[in-house]
């Protein structure tokens, strides 16, 4: 083999083995009930809750902790001024425009969830929202469903990428028999949603569930349903009674403060409830399909388990920059919530399994050669060209195989292996 052909063959083996396997693209997403945004109801007028300066500390606070997605609770739900202005004046500022907002739904509450997201990041394929409950009757307010996207830098090539779900929610405060009576019905709606409809792998349900304790009804539909495949899991496996219990004090959420509540407007009480969550499926405990959650990655920013039933800002809190910690006492009693998700990635966004190893070579006769993992064995491989126009396709009965082209040999393609369980991985082959 001569040495031009050499270095290319060395070339074209260190493109497919770079396509093999690369680092995940890290995800941050937040969850935040923002406080009557921009709804005033008597006890708490502009005078004690301020929205300009809320604009201000959510830009702040979105700033310092730099999510992908942002999932707000407790925006005016009357009409999308509210909505629009979070957009406007609260992320998309100073030059910044990489944010996007999702369709504003109510089923007439006076408070809405807002969803945003990084849109050089993700993309939005679809939304919706449940409003009533299996009885037909209306939720106290509705939960909202969004569809996203992983924007892989070639998306253009090939569509077909990894997608997950969010359901936003913020249930009925209290603890009153029918204030959890409206949280069972609530969560109720969302797993008889997600068992009637075809979600998809990966879905997440965030926002302020106010439970005080996962054995309460809602939850257990949530973690328990009777249908186990679609069951949601909580982070850090950390069931029990959060309420006022010393032994959660890392997890707590709400209250940002103890006796200064601007008249009753922000809740007191210091730190001593889980209020807001992200909750996941099976799919993303296994990552399997594409997105795993990063363990140990759950925050309630601003929580430093040492202000257990005290405001957060005393005694001195170090656990983020003195601004930062204002801003969270300022805009609301509850704390943003977040946690870390990794997406994996080859260089298309494919719904790629780590079970489907690909490796591909070119010996110097032309023939191209593939292995493949046990697991891709009884499946299918398709090649396609660099715009995605079918060349040739094939049953996997062994796992190496050669592939039986006659093209030219200067024609880049895709090789995309897929098994019995309809899992992908693609890969760059060079022919």
């Amino acid at each position: 083999m001569s040495s031009v052909k050499s270095a290319f063959f060395i070339f074209i083996m260190a493109c497919t083995l770079s396509s093999y396997g690369q680092d995940p693209i890290r995800l941050k997403v937040m969850a935040y009930n923002i406080l009557n945004y921009r709804n005033f109801p008597s006890y708490c007028p502009s005078s004690s809750n301020n929205p300009i300066l809320k604009e201000g500390y959510l830009n702040e606070i979105v700033n310092y902790v730099n999510p992908h997605l942002l999932v707000c609770n407790e925006i005016n739900g009357y009409n999308s001024a509210a909505h629009n202005r979070i957009l406007t004046h609260a992320l998309n500022i100073n030059g910044e425009n990489r944010w996007e907002k999702t369709d504003l739904f109510s089923n007439g509450s006076s408070l809405v969830n807002g969803i945003y997201f990084d849109q050089t990041f993700l993309g939005l394929k679809s939304q919706g929202n449940i409003s009533k409950d299996v009885n037909n009757q209306s939720l106290v307010r509705s939960i909202d469903i969004c569809k996203f996207y992983y924007r892989d830098s070639l998306l253009a090539i090939d569509p077909d990428t990894i997608f997950f779900t969010v359901f936003s929610g913020h249930l009925k405060a209290g603890s009153s028999t029918s204030d959890i009576s409206d949280r069972d019905k609530a969560t109720e709606a969302i797993m008889y949603y997600i068992n009637s409809h075809a979600i998809g792998d990966n879905y997440f349900l965030a926002g302020d569930l106010n439970m005080k304790k996962s054995q309460e009804p809602g939850f257990q539909n949530l973690l328990n349903h009777p249908v186990s495949s679609i069951r949601f899991y909580d982070p850090e496996n950390q069931p029990g009674n959060w309420n006022n219990n010393y032994a959660f004090r890392n997890l707590h959420s709400q209250s940002t403060r103890n006796g200064a509540t601007n008249n009753s407007c922000f809740a007191g009480g210091g730190l001593d409830d889980r209020f807001d969550h992200w909750l996941f499926n099976d799919d993303v405990v296994s990552g399997l399909s594409g997105i795993g959650y990063v363990s140990g990655s759950l925050t309630s920013v601003g929580n430093d388990g040492l202000h257990f039933n005290n405001s957060i800002n005393s005694p001195t809190n170090n656990s983020v920059p003195s601004n930062i910690l204002t801003a969270l006492y300022e805009l609301s009693d509850h704390l943003p919530v977040t946690i870390e998700l990794d997406i994996e990635r080859l260089q298309i966004g494919k719904k790629e399994y780590s079970g489907i190893p690909i490796i591909t070579w070119t010996d110097h006769n032309g023939v191209s050669w593939v292995d493949v993992s046990q697991s891709a064995i009884g499946g299918k491989w398709f090649c396609t060209d660099m715009l995605g126009r079918l060349v040739s396709k094939g049953q996997i009965t062994q796992s190496r195989f050669d592939l039986p082209l006659e093209y030219s040999k200067s024609r880049l393609l895709l090789l995309k292996i897929e098994n019995k369980k309809g899992q992908t991985r693609t890969v760059r082959l060079a022919l």
